[in-house]
């Protein structure tokens, strides 16, 4: 296991960064105003996601704060076991990972960036540059990194409960978003998603579709 002094450190720069690419964020979002005569995606789920992203936010700063203030043991739903030490650094690499693909996705995104509800913007158009070059939702895609992370780094169940919470509830939004875009931008937007995957790289989702089938394709051959 990893010292509690460093672990507190690591802690202390994971909410100085998160700090400064939410405030990258804000600052970016109030760029360029809604566009009201645009179309939007279901403000009931949209509403939903919100709070509940903003919740997991909370819960997650919270949880690293108690952390600073009181350490190990006894958080919420800790685990132990013989690898400790390499699930942390695990935990660790995904927290970087999935920190900076949430900036440059924010950076890439630009001034079309929406932290309430997800409406477009005026003068919206579809960004295929940077982050979104390969992956239509990084910003939900590092989110569910960033929770993994955080489970493998704290050995906490707390995060794997938040991070199963959060991928339906993404990829709900996701579609949602999808399906505004699509009859926003037409050919242009579905030309998009064919050379794109929605959180994960092509080649990457590619693997996995082709690893579940072998899987499952030995399942049914052994039954």
């Amino acid at each position: 296991m990893l010292d509690i002094f460093l672990m507190k450190a690591l802690v202390v720069l994971g909410i100085v960064t998160f700090l400064v690419i939410w405030i990258k964020y804000m600052r970016l979002s109030r760029m360029r105003k809604s566009d009201l005569q645009m179309p939007a995606p279901s403000r009931t789920l949209a509403l939903v996601t919100v709070v509940f992203d903003r919740v997991f936010i909370l819960i997650s700063l919270g949880f690293a704060l108690l952390f600073l203030m009181l350490g190990y043991p006894d958080m919420f739903l800790p685990f132990s076991c013989s690898f400790d030490f390499s699930l942390q650094l695990m935990g660790i690499v995904l927290l970087v990972a999935g920190m900076f693909l949430s900036w440059w996705a924010i950076v890439s995104f630009g001034e079309f960036n929406e932290p309430r509800c997800a409406r477009l913007k005026q003068g919206h158009r579809v960004v295929k540059a940077g982050a979104y070059r390969h992956i239509r939702h990084p910003q939900y895609a590092s989110k569910m990194i960033a929770y993994l992370g955080l489970f493998l780094f704290f050995k906490d169940f707390l995060f794997i409960l938040i991070f199963l919470s959060s991928v339906p509830l993404f990829y709900l939004q996701a579609k949602s978003e999808e399906k505004l875009l699509t009859l926003v931008f037409g050919e242009e937007y579905r030309n998009y998603q064919a050379t794109t995957s929605m959180f994960f790289p092509l080649v990457l989702s590619r693997w996995m579709r082709q690893v579940g089938g072998t899987v499952l394709g030995k399942g049914a051959k052994e039954d």
